[in-house]
């Protein structure tokens, strides 16, 4: 089941949306550990990686990737 809900407001553009998924703890530990090594947020690099695999199989739009924050 996919659940989400849609931020409401005066732009005219789409705002990001939140989501919720359950991974293996082998999985979470690698994805903390990249993250902390390339200096990014876990839900960052998570939305990168979900969209850059979108990009390489060619089900995604066009959309900017989301940049390692500063620290």
């Amino acid at each position: 089941m996919v659940s989400f809900s849609a931020r409401s407001g005066p732009s005219s553009f789409r705002s990001s949306q939140r989501l919720t998924i359950t991974v293996a703890h082998a999985t979470l530990d690698a994805l903390v550990e990249r993250s902390n090594r390339e200096g990014r947020s876990l839900s960052n690099l998570a939305a990168y990686l979900l969209e850059s695999s979108l990009d390489r199989r060619g089900d995604g739009s066009a959309f900017a990737a989301p940049q390692p924050a500063a620290r």
